[in-house]
């Protein structure tokens, strides 16, 4: 039975990640912030008794954090999700919030394995499109896996913007990420996934509707009663979560894959798209906002659809993201009594 540990175990896409690696047998080690956070993922999904446990890390960019729970794991792979999230308030400051915590944080993962993950045959990490752009119409590059962000450390501390911030950040993680791999030649392998938005049913932990995860509250906009019209495009390009924890399963032993980043997804994403997709959802029905009139965008990937076939992703259809995501979301609602 193959080991693997996932950090930020409570959060939107590592849920999914637990649930195949579950599936597929694999014993899994999930990192969260606080004990409770564990006891609320089984709370719910009782079904994975006996199948994980959980390690608490408060801090993931504390040196040597890592070092007992890579000495006593004897870990066969490792998928690092945990990173700083775009839609918290209190993340205000590019270096103190994004910077250090992303890029640290990643590098202590690193160094632990390498030193004390004497098992560890492959690492997959979350990285995202915005290693290589914000997403501005006017960047009207071919966008392929060897890209790279047009924005620096001093282009963030300058626009003292959340979303820079986050882009920023992960393009240097990135970098911090390879430039680990090329000096250090750690006995594993490591591949970072770089998908775009990510949307798709919510099965972790999720304790109040208005604060679900940023992508699933966005989705929920649509037919949650806030809105009159359908809102413009933040991105045109996304992937199903499902789809994406498929991903890093299989970068852990596709040959391709290994020492490697690459866009992944790439399907094509408006918001008149998903609404769309929700008239197929007869429990909406009078819920729905007024069709929007946007032009819909486009964005040019170069190799996306390469590496999908690169990893046997079959992507997943819009009714089947959305149309998935909203009975999820139907389903919360009926819990919570809304």
């Amino acid at each position: 039975m193959p080991k693997t540990l996932i950090t930020g175990a409570n959060s939107f896409v590592a849920a999914q990640i637990i649930d195949q690696l579950i599936a597929l047998g694999h014993f899994v080690v999930g990192s969260v912030r606080s004990s409770p956070k564990g006891d609320e993922i089984l709370a719910t999904h009782p079904e994975y008794a006996g199948k994980i446990s959980f390690v608490t890390v408060s801090d993931y960019a504390k040196k040597g954090v890592w070092e007992d729970i890579m000495k006593e794991g004897e870990f066969d792979y490792v998928i690092h999700v945990a990173a700083p999230l775009l839609d918290d308030p209190r993340l205000s400051d590019f270096e103190r919030d994004f910077l250090a915590p992303s890029v640290d944080g990643a590098l202590e993962l690193l160094k632990s394995a390498k030193e004390y993950g004497k098992s560890i045959k492959a690492i997959a990490v979350t990285g995202s499109v915005n290693s290589i752009t914000t997403g501005d119409p006017s960047d009207t590059r071919v966008l392929t896996s060897s890209e790279w962000l047009p924005l620096s450390i001093s282009d963030a501390i300058a626009a003292n913007h959340p979303y820079i911030s986050y882009c920023v950040s992960k393009a240097e993680t990135e970098k911090a990420i390879w430039k680990f791999v090329e000096e250090e030649k750690p006995d594993f392998s490591v591949s970072v996934l770089l998908p775009a938005l990510i949307f798709g049913p919510a099965i972790q932990p999720v304790k109040d509707l208005k604060k679900i995860n940023y992508s699933t509250d966005r989705f929920y906009d649509l037919f949650s009663g806030g809105l009159e019209v359908v809102p413009p495009t933040s991105f045109p390009s996304y992937i199903d979560v499902r789809d994406l924890a498929t991903a890093h399963i299989r970068a852990l032993t596709v040959p391709e894959a290994a020492n490697k980043r690459f866009l992944v997804g790439g399907k094509i994403f408006y918001s008149q798209l998903a609404a769309d997709a929700l008239k197929t959802v007869p429990e909406l029905k009078g819920r729905l906002l007024k069709d929007s009139v946007e032009v819909p965008r486009k964005v040019v990937f170069g190799d996306v659809e390469e590496w999908n076939e690169k990893l046997g992703l079959k992507l997943r259809s819009a009714e089947e993201t959305f149309g998935d995501a909203a009975r999820k979301i139907l389903e919360l609602e009926k819990k919570f009594g809304a």
